[in-house]
């Protein structure tokens, strides 16, 4: 491609001067008498063989001067022409999508990818005759400056400063940029069957690959030209982020938890890191190595004083890396008092051993502790039922209630409906009509997926043993690969025979017995959840096992669902890692067929404009030679 393609031309017109000038200037033979010719004959044709390599030698370098002259004059131009410029006659839309998403904020030699890209995108905004354009602020939502595409440059181009009454500036936010596309294709859209202005779409961004690996250029229309304008760095900056703060399990006051901060380290190396984690006046740190790439989990073991929610930070020390942003987390902490648990039995506490006193101990296997135990545990007759109690319980357990009257029928109902927690123990064919009533007083709130019946007469249940299980639920999926191990020498006894319901929830049931009857089921009700773990656990053996505890620990805390640690307002993770799709991927892999012009920062994809200087230079190294040429022949 030529600037001047005119001077193509007169350079070739020109090549035919020193050619002619050749031929013109050519030695003629001249006649001189001499009587002696044979020195002459010899001189002159040394002579002659001389002035035609000079001859030759000089028309090749006047030749390669003005061919080296004109290409210079002709401006050639290296790469492929960008589809939107300028330059571009006729009557077009233009719409620049102008990513805002985090990722936007990180620096590179001290200065933000979103200063680069305000400026790339002014650059598509200058007046030309025909020329209508908008611009979309796009991060987690599409916010076009106007409506519509309009004349008024000048206003896109304030709307797009640092200091503009809404600042372009990165924000926490994750780039939808499908939703951008989306609002850019309603601006594009021909108004009319008579509507052939070129549409034209400008997308400046540094091309994240969390942000951009599900794009779709599907809903623009197909005859538009798309350029997209990298400003992300050639070298993927380094960075470090905190990817999360979290608590696992229910955070009493003064009972030690385990603090948990992930941190992603996306540089080519391993760091060392350090993480200061403050609540209130308590200030924790953390460190570890982390590897190139990969995410690490620091944990330390911390207390909690103080009741309440309460808000913390944990932010990185010593750390310089491209994205400052995410370099600290905010996150909330709810502060419990140690949970209550109401034992609704008519078994007597001095009953031992006993089905409500295996449950008591593994409530509450710190007993001993008194004063310090990390639970307190009701014993409550289920013939004078306290409802203020039971209402501010963390979790209700029935366990040989017998035959519960209507009115406690009614009120566990209303508490599983308004979010209540309970665990019933099947030890008792009665049981079954209790549950049966129980679902039935919820209006069809509590949908089991089995429903469970009185054993037949004279069948007694024992030695049944876990056939199948949930692996993959809670509470059994804490054991991980050792839940085989765990469950096969359990032995069951007592219970309640069941069947499957049609239209039933098959996930609720956890674990079934050799008889194919359930084991343990875990329904939703309301914003309650009921448990049911169909034995009795004072003629089974799972009580004697190390395996009861942490199964009891497992499922209360899944039916509290108290990962109390949660995110404030932050920096999605998906922003951290700075990688860039790559050029070919953009251009071919999500451009669907359209036509895709890229423009790196680092001027990959852009046009050469400077040949025109080493045709010069090389037009003035011929012409020095053919002087030199003209000195050295005459010498």
């Amino acid at each position: 491609m030529f600037s001047h393609v005119w001077a193509l031309w007169i350079g070739a017109a020109a090549v035919a001067a020193p050619v002619a000038i050749h031929l013109l200037t050519r030695p003629r033979p001249v006649r001189l008498p001499l009587s002696t010719l044979r020195f002459v004959r010899e001189a002159v044709r040394q002579q002659r063989s001389r002035h035609v390599l000079r001859d030759l030698l000089i028309l090749l370098m006047r030749t390669a001067a003005i061919v080296l002259l004109a290409l210079a004059m002709a401006r050639p131009q290296a790469g492929s022409r960008p589809l939107v410029s300028d330059s571009q006659p006729g009557d077009a839309v233009r719409v620049v999508i102008l990513d805002q998403s985090q990722s936007m904020a990180a620096t590179d030699r001290g200065v933000e990818a979103i200063e680069r890209a305000r400026t790339a995108a002014a650059g598509f905004l200058r007046y030309r005759p025909g020329l209508r354009a908008n611009v979309i602020l796009a991060g987690a939502k599409a916010r076009p400056i106007f409506d519509r595409s309009s004349t008024n440059f000048d206003a896109l181009r304030d709307a797009l400063a640092a200091d503009a009454p809404v600042p372009c500036r990165a924000l926490p936010e994750t780039l939808d940029v499908n939703a951008a596309f989306a609002a850019a294709a309603k601006m594009l859209a021909p108004q009319s069957e008579n509507d052939t202005r070129r549409r034209e779409l400008v997308i400046v961004s540094d091309f994240q690959r969390s942000n951009w690996g599900k794009a779709s250029f599907e809903p623009l229309p197909k005859e538009t030209k798309i350029q997209l304008e990298s400003v992300a760095p050639a070298e993927t900056p380094a960075n470090v982020a905190i990817l999360r703060v979290g608590i696992p399990g229910r955070v009493c006051r003064d009972r030690g938890v385990q603090l948990e901060v992930d941190v992603g380290n996306y540089s080519p190396a391993a760091r060392n890191v350090a993480v200061e984690v403050s609540v209130g006046e308590s200030t924790w740190r953390l460190q570890g190595a982390c590897r190139a790439g990969r995410t690490t989990t620091l944990t330390q073991e911390i207390v909690l004083r103080h009741l309440g929610s309460q808000t913390g930070r944990a932010r990185l020390a010593d750390v310089d890396d491209a994205l400052a942003a995410d370099d600290a987390r905010e996150f909330a902490v709810e502060v419990r008092p140690r949970p209550v648990y109401v034992l609704v039995t008519r078994q007597q506490a001095s009953q031992r051993p006993s089905s409500s006193h295996f449950l008591e101990c593994a409530l509450l296997p710190d007993a001993r502790r008194k004063e310090k135990a990390s639970a307190e545990v009701l014993r409550m007759d289920p013939a004078e039922l306290d409802r203020q109690r039971l209402a501010s319980a963390d979790v209700i357990l029935l366990d040989h209630p017998g035959k519960l009257s209507a009115e406690a029928i009614k009120l566990f109902a209303g508490l599983l409906r308004r979010g209540s927690a309970m665990i019933y123990v099947t030890g008792e064919s009665i049981d079954a009509t209790n549950l049966k009533r129980l679902a039935d007083a919820s209006s069809g709130d509590l949908q089991m997926p089995v429903e469970f019946l009185p054993p037949p007469a004279g069948h007694t249940r024992r030695d049944l043993f876990i056939e199948s299980v949930a692996r993959d639920r809670r509470p059994l999926d804490a054991f991980g690969g050792n839940l085989t191990a765990v469950i096969r020498p359990l032995r069951f006894a007592g219970g309640l025979a069941s069947r499957p319901l049609n239209n039933a929830r098959n996930d609720d049931l956890l674990a079934t017995f050799n008889d194919k009857s359930a084991c343990m089921v875990l329904s939703a009700s309301g914003k309650g959840k009921l448990a049911v773990i169909n034995a009795d656990l004072g003629t089974s053996n799972l009580p004697l096992t190390s395996a009861f505890v942490p199964i009891m620990d497992e499922l209360i805390e899944h039916l509290l669902e108290q990962n109390q640690a949660g995110q404030a307002a932050g920096v999605p993770t998906a922003e951290s890692p700075l990688a860039a799709l790559p050029k070919k991927t953009l251009q071919e892999k999500l451009a669907g067929g359209r036509s895709v012009y890229y423009q790196g920062s680092a001027g990959e994809g852009s046009q050469r404009d400077d040949w025109w200087m080493y045709f010069t230079v090389a037009c003035v190294i011929c012409m020095l030679c053919e002087l030199g040429l003209l000195l050295g022949f005459k010498a």
